[in-house]
């Protein structure tokens, strides 16, 4: 078979078709790639998320190279576009790297009902543990000391636990509304106070004021710190352009790909790995920023 830097093997219609029958058929990005690039006798290609971590790669892609590079936007249904990079394409083949592109959204696009769902329930689980864990337990000891009372023991040992458990069960509550839909940095604030009062340490906050969220996009992204915000973790909120970027570091999420779904739901991208979130969320028209 060709290799990468022969001239064109294929015509684009066929290469095309190709890579849309194979996309379909469950190839991943790496083989589409392969695949559009042998097709075209190309360098190299590389798909890009909106938040810049590659997602697929073949043949060579160096910027540093002798070889032309071309970037196109790839287009994807509802969210943040990704970025297509091709090194060793030409001027004829623009045409059918724009459909390439095209073709290779519809691959990135899709965030299925059944993410969502699963998602939902996961965080009724995680909701239901928060509840078992803390004022469930409190109020179980707070039984415990009205029973006690009752054979006369001291009232003053229940009315505390009974109080105890009622500062639990109120904090419980604080964390279960949502919170960021009228402004994230007020929220943030907020949640590092609670923290606070419940005898951990503050969020290290830094929040660009003009990164404005609100309503649905901003309940995400104070959900996620509040799920992996860890006992030291270092919170970021910064904007760039039409996108505000929420950094964590030192923290840890469950199921990060239900909510990456989420994420793309509202035409963001999330990129996870050890230690370190960065969720990408498009800018809110018109939100009200907290100071």
């Amino acid at each position: 078979m060709p290799g990468p830097s022969t001239p064109v093997v294929a015509e684009p219609s066929a290469v095309l078709g190709a890579l849309a029958e194979g996309l379909a058929d469950g190839h991943d990005l790496p083989e589409a790639l392969d695949q559009l690039v042998r097709g075209l006798g190309l360098r190299g290609a590389a798909v890009r998320s909106a938040a810049g971590d590659l997602l697929g790669t073949a043949g060579e892609v160096l910027r540093d190279s002798s070889a032309p590079v071309l970037e196109l936007a790839v287009p994807t249904r509802g969210g943040l576009p990704a970025s297509l990079t091709v090194t060793g394409a030409r001027p004829s083949h623009l045409p059918t790297l724009r459909a390439a592109a095209g073709i290779l959204g519809l691959a990135l696009a899709p965030v299925s009902s059944a993410l969502l769902m699963d998602a939902a329930d996961a965080e009724r689980d995680q909701l239901a543990d928060t509840l078992h864990d803390g004022p469930v337990q409190a109020l179980v000891v707070a039984r415990l000391a009205a029973d006690v009372a009752v054979r006369g023991g001291d009232p003053v040992a229940a009315r505390d636990a009974v109080q105890a458990a009622l500062v639990e069960l109120r904090r419980a509550l604080w964390q279960i509304r949502p919170r960021g839909s009228a402004g994230l940095a007020e929220a943030l604030e907020q949640l590092s106070a609670q923290r606070v009062e419940a005898g951990l340490a503050p969020l290290g906050l830094v929040v660009d004021p003009a990164a404005a969220l609100s309503g649905t996009s901003g309940a995400l992204a104070f959900r996620l710190v509040q799920v992996a915000a860890g006992p030291s973790s270092r919170v970021a909120v910064r904007t760039d352009g039409s996108t505000v970027t929420v950094h964590v570091d030192g923290g840890t999420l469950p199921a990060p790909e239900l909510w990456g779904a989420r994420a793309r739901a509202l035409g963001g991208d999330l990129f996870a790995s050890a230690g370190r979130l960065r969720l990408v969320l498009p800018l809110t028209t018109g939100a009200r920023t907290a100071t």
